[in-house]
């Protein structure tokens, strides 16, 4: 491993807060497995094992329709962790998740971590604030696939992308996409195609500048205003 356990640990939102004491009992329990880029961790109705943070690399959660149709419900990368809810409830995975890059991920297994939450509450609060962030982030996906058009969700997934970067919503910010096109258009419920075009459309109206996986904002308020869509 590029970084001990507890390091790992301390970067994410679930344990950060955690004494040194507590972190050093949980990161007792990680196991670490290597995936290959494109290599499945779970797939969904499998026996669940545990739970996962994210050490290096880039892992999609996602599901499949009876089609085979793929939709992405996030993209984690280093510090994240997914995969809590088996912990509680359900002991098969209720999605699927597969490395978009050589990754290293630390495994929590379920029995010996309900054992520790059995131990010190104080963990169990903080996985309750980690279960009801991802409950927002599935309501919003749901909200987003099925009230907004596509271009849309382009803008809201850019506006929240750059939200969480910290990076000003004003003219002239610079994004780069944290992921390949195909996988965005997934995330986004949409075809590789249509969201190219939906690309080139704000690009041809001069509110943004796409270069390869780069996008440059061309005129805020005409792509963040509301009344601009």
């Amino acid at each position: 491993m590029t970084l001990p356990a507890a390091d790992v640990l301390r970067k994410t939102p679930l344990f950060a807060a955690l004494p040194d004491e507590d972190l050093r009992r949980v990161a007792a329990l990680a196991v670490p497995r290597r995936f290959g880029k494109k290599e499945s961790v779970f797939r969904e109705g499998e026996k669940a094992d545990g739970f996962f943070v994210v050490a290096s690399g880039k892992v999609k959660v996602f599901k499949l329709s009876g089609e085979g149709k793929e939709q992405i419900l996030h993209v984690l990368d280093p510090g994240q962790t997914f995969a809590e809810a088996v912990i509680f409830e359900g002991g098969v995975y209720p999605a699927n998740a597969e490395a978009l890059a050589d990754s290293l991920l630390l495994l929590l297994p379920k029995r010996p971590f309900i054992d520790l939450l059995e131990r010190h509450p104080k963990v169990s609060i903080r996985m309750l604030g980690s279960l009801s962030r991802w409950l927002k982030r599935m309501t919003d996906l749901v909200e987003s696939l099925s009230l907004k058009d596509v271009e849309a969700r382009l803008v809201f997934y850019l506006s929240e992308e750059m939200r969480s970067r910290g990076i000003p919503q004003r003219d002239g910010a610079v994004l780069d996409l944290p992921v390949s096109k195909n996988v965005l258009a997934s995330r986004l419920g949409t075809v590789p195609e249509t969201f190219s075009r939906t690309l080139k459309k704000l690009q041809d109206e001069r509110r943004i500048d796409v270069q390869g996986k780069r996008i440059r904002v061309l005129d805020a308020a005409a792509l963040f205003s509301p009344n601009a869509r």
